[in-house]
């Protein structure tokens, strides 16, 4: 399986249906670096290590996909010269930039995979992580569209040995951890290898809200032009602001004068 690095950070150079295949290997860690991701690993060496010990690492973002092509310029100052004229026709047409990484995979997308995949082949689903009734909501949502899901259980607890030891006792096949960038990498690296039962963990952010019906999710036309962003921008223009800063901006800058 080929990959490239944006920031250090390996990037899987994947299809969906190949990222599937790869769901019946033993045990396996997914998780999936987006600009924010990539960005908090830039200065913390051990969460860089922590992503990087990853078996399956999506592209979670469109900016993964410009970028990636830029970088192919060994040149820092070609990179931000090519920068702005490679962000407006990207807006028009993404093809020209899928020579390295062919086809962004949201987490919440793939989640929705995952859990179609666990029915399918008899697996436990844990839903762990985010507020309040958002990872119970979650988990009946799911139960509701897909009948035959085995439900392990579902928990907000903290990052911690609690959460430990609920999925631990649950015997869950699946883990689904919603506790943000670091700490859903942080713990499923910490409890991963204590969970011999598990078959697959990933950390999904933020997926619980739009599932669970706390956040509504982008149309489809925003989906396509890969402006996700500037929706959550709309609806959530406090809490986004600075991360949408960082990611439109910080980001390229880091990824084209720190990437190799």
């Amino acid at each position: 399986m080929k990959r490239t690095q944006i920031l250090g950070v390996n990037i899987d150079c994947i299809r969906l249906g190949e990222a599937i295949n790869i769901l019946s290997r033993p045990r396996i860690k997914i998780f999936t670096p987006n600009p924010e991701i990539l960005l908090e690993s830039l200065n913390n060496r051990n969460y860089r290590d922590i992503l990087n010990a990853g078996d399956l690492m999506l592209a979670d973002g469109h900016g993964l996909l410009l970028l990636s092509s830029l970088l192919k310029l060994k040149s820092k100052l070609l990179r931000l010269i090519f920068l702005f004229p490679a962000l407006i026709l990207f807006l028009f047409t993404k093809r020209p930039y899928k020579t390295v990484i062919p086809e962004i995979i949201h987490g919440s997308d793939f989640m929705l995979v995952l859990i179609s995949w666990a029915e399918l082949t008899g697996k436990s689903v844990f839903f762990l992580g985010s507020y309040g009734d958002v990872a119970k909501n979650t988990a009946v949502y799911f139960k509701k569209i897909h009948p035959n899901l085995k439900l392990a259980g579902y928990s907000n607890s903290d990052p911690d040995d609690d959460a430990f030891a609920a999925v631990q006792h649950s015997g869950a096949d699946i883990l689904l951890a919603a506790y943000g960038a670091p700490k859903q990498e942080e713990f499923i690296s910490k409890y991963f290898e204590q969970l011999p039962h598990l078959s697959v963990a990933m950390g999904v952010g933020g997926s619980f809200d739009f599932f669970s019906g706390h956040v509504k999710r982008a149309p489809a036309l925003f989906h396509y032009l890969g402006l996700e962003w500037l929706w959550r921008l709309i609806i959530q223009p406090k809490k986004r602001g600075k991360r949408i800063f960082k990611a439109l901006v910080v980001f390229p800058l880091k990824a084209i004068f720190f990437s190799k």
